[in-house]
């Protein structure tokens, strides 16, 4: 396998294209000019058994190096913090439909969507959540003395409220002229502590189909003519958990607990 060289992007502004899904600009039948990015943040040759780490929504070209025969092969894999609602963005649709608010945004006197905010404050609400190995900094550090449960509760209850102040904090941002209040005074107001609440739990119910999802794809645990067919199982059942936050968002009941290990879901087959 050839080594492979390329450069990195910073992100175009999401006003130059305000149909287009920021996360698939150049990708399928969207048309992305380099004449519309920066100069690369990183120009690198990545060779065989090395790994690139490259954000979603950055733009990046590939090509084999000049003069090599041989054949140039890349794998790309893809955590999809946004599709299954994990950043900012959606934890403040789903605050504001909770308390039966709009959720387009404020902008030059009419409402838009946050493809019309500024660069930064756009990828801002983008921001991935402190969930998983992005919460460590966060966890809580209760003395040995306690139990596994009171340290779990500590640890989801600062998750949460540095989850729900840094969301305030973000809303503010994009929007000033809407939200006046402090940031303390926001998180009350909108009761952001239980959306992100719902979203700890929600990212656990996540974790857990698609751990046991890529179980079965290697272990053939359920019955099914292909892996690609195993899988479209799990598929639907992510599909129902992503409209169980949104039914809450609706204002229907859902669970308050999650200090508890990862839920238990129905496996595929």
């Amino acid at each position: 396998v050839a080594a492979l060289g390329g450069g990195g992007f910073s992100p175009p502004p999401p006003s130059n294209k305000m149909s287009a899904d920021p996360y698939a600009r150049g990708k399928g039948p969207d048309q992305l000019s380099l004449d519309e990015l920066e100069e690369p943040l990183i120009d690198a040759e990545v060779h065989p058994g090395q790994l690139l780490y490259i954000p979603a929504g950055f733009p990046h070209t590939t090509h084999t190096q000049e003069g090599s025969r041989e054949a140039s092969v890349h794998l790309t894999v893809g955590l999809d913090t946004h599709i299954w609602g994990l950043d900012y963005a959606f934890v403040r649709e789903l605050a504001l439909r909770r308390q039966k608010q709009k959720t387009l945004f404020h902008l030059g006197g009419a409402d838009r969507d946050a493809t019309a905010l500024e660069k930064s404050v756009y990828l801002s609400l983008l921001q991935p959540l402190p969930l998983g190995f992005l919460s460590s900094s966060l966890l809580s550090h209760e003395p040995a003395t306690a139990s596994r449960l009171e340290r779990a509760e500590a640890d989801v209850q600062a998750i949460v409220n540095t989850m729900a102040e840094a969301l305030a904090a973000k809303m503010k941002a994009a929007e000033p002229d809407r939200f006046v209040d402090e940031v303390s005074v926001l998180v009350d107001s909108l009761d952001l502590r239980s959306a992100c609440a719902h979203i700890v739990l929600h990212y656990r119910k996540v974790m857990e189909i698609q751990r046991r999802m890529y179980l079965d794809g290697k272990h053939a645990l359920t019955p099914a003519p292909s892996s690609l067919a195993r899988a479209q199982n799990y598929m639907s059942l992510l599909d129902g958990v992503m409209q169980d936050l949104l039914n809450w968002s609706a204002g229907a009941a859902g669970p308050a607990a999650v200090t508890q290990a990862a839920p238990a879901v129905a496996t595929g087959g």
